[in-house]
């Protein structure tokens, strides 16, 4: 493909020769001489005098020397990370995953309904009533239970568990071994000790556009619902407890926990590690750092919190740098405490002496 024709698709603008074959893409430190590469992180800015690659995207807000672009020629764009999405899968579209087919191990009961040019794996379980729509593919080892209803377009990977009557949108994808709608937490203490376990009687409904994370938990609901707004990508190994909400385009890294009937905006972002109390608020477009503890609602939108416990961030950092100081601020405190001991000692003295 020329970068004639990758700036067409981009709607961009070409700083070099536009007769440029590329034959391969790359990461900008490690392309060589036919690769198409980008550049949308500013630490990385300084691989555009030293990258091989023969070309490079870059957004057109970045003021490129003369002298980095005579290095290699470069295409222009309004979002160069978008862009190299975009080509990225023009040069390795993905391969079917399965045949459109149903595999003859797979178990579908026979009041399951299933949609046009779906495909089913190996040993996949669907349980009475449940309901698939069009163009989805469930891999091997996949279990829905009874009523379970999954949209258009859908991508189940292996050993996928969805619970009885959950609700899965269009173009939802659950990375292996994730569980939707198992039993949230609950339990009442007896007064012997022991606990009464609660019945779990609520579902989880995941909105269209959804990704969950491989061996990640989505607990049903006590009653009502756990919900997963529209949009939203859960990492790896993410907890979401009973009657949680997630709001739309909620990004939440590898790790992280939500307790319990917590409502979380649009637009957050949640970094791994990250503790979430329960029975809390985090208003829109929040940032929480990496291994925060939230104990608190979050009511000012568009604001970043970090530490444990999660404080704004501006103040959670001077917090930090303050606690670098403490070991030279101790020392400090014990040279005065020698001196103010001295001092204190002279003074006595010379009231001794009067």
């Amino acid at each position: 493909m020329t970068i004639r024709e990758i700036a067409s698709i981009l709607d961009g603008e070409i700083v070099g020769n536009e007769e440029l074959e590329i034959t391969g893409l790359a990461k900008i430190e490690e392309a060589k001489a036919g690769d198409l590469t980008f550049l949308s992180n500013p630490k990385y800015r300084k691989f555009l005098e030293t990258t091989a690659a023969s070309a490079v995207i870059v957004s057109r807000s970045l003021n490129v020397t003369d002298r980095e672009a005579s290095h290699a020629t470069l295409v222009r764009v309004s979002d160069a990370y978008g862009a190299f999405v975009i080509i990225l899968q023009k040069f390795y579209p993905q391969p079917e995953l399965l045949p459109r087919e149903i595999h003859p191990s797979a178990i579908v009961d026979p009041t399951a309904k299933i949609g046009k040019n779906c495909s089913l794996g190996a040993n996949v379980v669907i349980g009475p009533e449940c309901s698939i729509g069009d163009n989805t593919v469930i891999l091997p080892g996949t279990s829905l239970g009874n009523a379970v209803h999954i949209g258009n377009d859908c991508i189940l990977y292996s050993n996928v568990s969805i619970r009885e009557s959950c609700l899965v949108g269009d173009r939802v994808i659950v990375q292996p071994g994730a569980v939707i709608g198992s039993d949230g937490f609950g339990f009442a203490p007896r007064k012997d000790g022991t606990y009464q376990k609660i019945p779990q009687l609520g579902i989880v409904v995941i909105e269209d556009d959804v990704e969950i994370g491989a061996n990640t938990c989505v607990d049903r609901a006590t009653m009502g619902e756990t919900r997963i707004g529209k949009g939203t990508k859960l990492d790896n190994l993410v907890q979401i407890a009973h009657n949680v909400t997630l709001g739309q385009n909620v990004v939440m890294a590898g790790e992280a926990g939500v307790a319990g009937s917590t409502k979380i905006g649009d637009n957050v972002m949640v970094g791994g590690n990250t503790a979430i109390t329960g029975h809390i608020t985090i208003a829109n477009k929040v940032g929480i750092g990496g291994q925060s503890g939230v104990t608190k609602s979050i009511t000012k939108e568009g604001s970043s919190y970090f530490g444990f416990p999660a404080r704004e961030l501006g103040r959670s950092m001077r917090i930090e740098v303050a606690v670098r100081q403490l070991p030279e601020l101790l020392q400090t405190i014990q040279e005065l405490e020698k001196k103010v001991q001295l001092l204190e000692k002279k003074i006595e003295e010379m009231e001794n002496q009067k």
